[in-house]
């Protein structure tokens, strides 16, 4: 099939062009030179997707027996978190997927002859997420359709996972659905003839393309396999959601202009939170070193497939003269330090002793000329970072533990020896050796026989344990208000997206918060 051809019957079946009032902002308006690096960038973003699916089909497998169980056989609360949080994941992983999709859909309408490198860009990153979805899309439906009990429980709203209603019929209303996989058999063919347009826009060359290349052929491999092997069983499981769900409302957002909104927030919101600096140096003046912080910026899918409204969680620990003054002067840490090897003069001192280079980062600025302030564990490893970075968002949250400034200082001096460690895109919480966000705030504050810390329940992630920083405000919530709480309230910045700003909201709304839907556009 010559190529226009196969551009045409690509584009009879795409997704409704939004109404002008959409308009989305075109991220093909960027030069070439911007257009490709974010390219890279989302590029990057699909592998991780990528692997979060693998690894969630792999914990499927494990747990076969759970999902052929009999549907006459109530499941247990354990199966219902195992299968709910499995569920949650994947969603994100899919949503997140679907985002770069769309973002990159108007490749069509690039002349590939005049811009090369933005058509050839366009194209792998549309076809790569769309063989992604399908090729682990249809082996979820696969093992979760046709089964009564499964389906109304994954189609069940449950904020607190991110899970809105009807989630798992909308999901296979976008993956089984002829639309979606005739673009799949175009794709695969158009790919095919696009290879020399791929040369001379220097795209092979790039870094994670030929695992991208890779990834789409057996990914089509895959989703191929199972539209021969399943495909008219698994349509016909599907047929009957699609129907019902067509006059719903459009909460799942995998329509296109909802998608492209989200991605083009990414893209052209980059640098402008809805909180101003002027609210963080106002939160600043209420906060002590060895507060939590929990964070949250609109459509940055930081934690994909770890559910719920917060996802990220940072230590505070001020700048080094605020850290001095707050406990070099405690009698209890003064006679503590007083132990350590070298008998420093203070705690500050000894961790200049104990960690000069961190120090002497530490004690310098960040990237903006600010004061470090956050320790916080980001894609590039756990890092010490400024206002900027760790607290300019769109939502932040402020949370203070009831514990001695011995305790605190303890808590600090193992955030000092976990700074520097890699990310733990694995989120296993038994290894020190990588670390996730909310894994440097529980290690850190993790009680011992010299320290109380505080006392933070793990909960099962798609059979793993480890702490969603969601759960840090649930504890908060479950806590408040009786003599052994944990953590106190400190301030809470609520971001409004239609309005583009953030206020300062109380604690009853900080307390709510944690059940938000994670995907709900109207952001509450």
């Amino acid at each position: 099939m010559p190529a226009a051809s196969l551009l045409l019957a690509w584009l009879v079946t795409a997704a409704p062009t939004p109404p002008a009032s959409a308009a989305p902002r075109d991220i093909y308006a960027l030069d070439d030179d911007a257009f490709v690096a974010q390219a890279q960038r989302d590029l990057a973003q699909l592998e991780r997707y990528a692997q979060g699916l693998r690894r969630l089909q792999e914990d499927v497998k494990q747990s076969r027996a759970v999902y052929a169980q009999k549907q006459s056989v109530p499941y247990t609360p354990d199966q219902k978190q195992l299968l709910l949080t499995t569920w949650a994941a994947f969603f994100d992983y899919f949503v997140s997927t679907e985002v770069i999709r769309q973002r990159y859909w108007d490749f069509l309408k690039v002349p590939a002859l005049t811009q090369p490198k933005k058509h050839a860009w366009g194209f792998l990153l549309t076809h790569g997420a769309l063989t992604t979805e399908l090729a682990h899309g249809l082996t979820y439906a696969d093992v979760t359709g046709g089964r009564k009990q499964l389906e109304v429980l994954l189609d069940e709203p449950t904020p607190e996972h991110g899970l809105p209603a009807r989630a798992f019929a909308r999901f296979k209303e976008k993956v089984i659905h002829v639309a979606t996989t005739t673009q799949l058999y175009t794709g695969d063919m158009y790919k095919e003839q696009l290879r020399p347009l791929l040369v001379k826009a220097g795209a092979l060359d790039s870094p994670r393309v030929p695992w991208l290349l890779q990834e789409m052929k057996l990914n089509s491999e895959v989703a191929r396999g199972l539209l021969q092997k399943r495909g008219a069983t698994l349509f016909a499981k599907a047929a009957a959601d699609i129907t019902q769900d067509s006059a719903q409302r459009a909460f799942f957002p995998v329509q296109r202009a909802v998608a492209e909104w989200m991605g083009d927030t990414r893209v052209h919101r980059v640098g402008e939170p809805l909180i101003t600096r002027e609210q963080v140096m106002a939160v600043l003046a209420r906060m002590e070193p060895g507060d939590i912080l929990v964070a949250r910026q609109n459509w940055y899918l930081s934690n994909i497939g770890l559910p719920g409204f917060w996802p990220h969680a940072e230590l505070y620990v001020g700048t080094p003269p605020q850290l001095a003054a707050y406990l070099d002067d405690d009698a209890e840490v003064k006679a503590w330090v007083a132990t350590l090897p070298g008998a420093p003069a203070t705690f500050t001192a000894h961790l200049a002793q104990a960690f000069p280079a961190k120090w002497a980062e530490y004690a310098g600025k960040d990237a903006h000329g600010d004061p470090i302030r956050i320790i916080e564990s980001i894609s590039e490893g756990v890092s010490f970072t400024g206002l900027e970075h760790g607290m300019r968002v769109d939502y932040l949250g402020v949370m203070r533990p009831r514990l001695s400034r011995l305790d605190k200082a303890r808590a600090i001096l193992r955030a000092f020896t976990f700074q520097g460690r890699p990310y733990d895109f694995d989120f296993d919480f038994f290894s020190d050796q990588t670390l996730v966000c909310t894994e440097l705030v529980w290690k850190s504050y993790a009680p011992a026989k010299d320290t109380r810390g505080l006392s933070i329940p793990l909960v099962s992630v798609a059979g793993r344990r480890t702490l969603p920083a969601n759960e840090l405000v649930r504890l908060f919530d479950a806590e408040y208000g009786k003599p052994d709480r944990q953590l106190d309230f400190v301030a809470f910045l609520d971001g409004r997206e239609g309005q583009g700003d953030a206020k300062e909201a109380d604690e009853a709304a900080f307390r709510y918060s944690y059940r938000r839907a994670k995907w709900d556009i109207a952001q509450e």
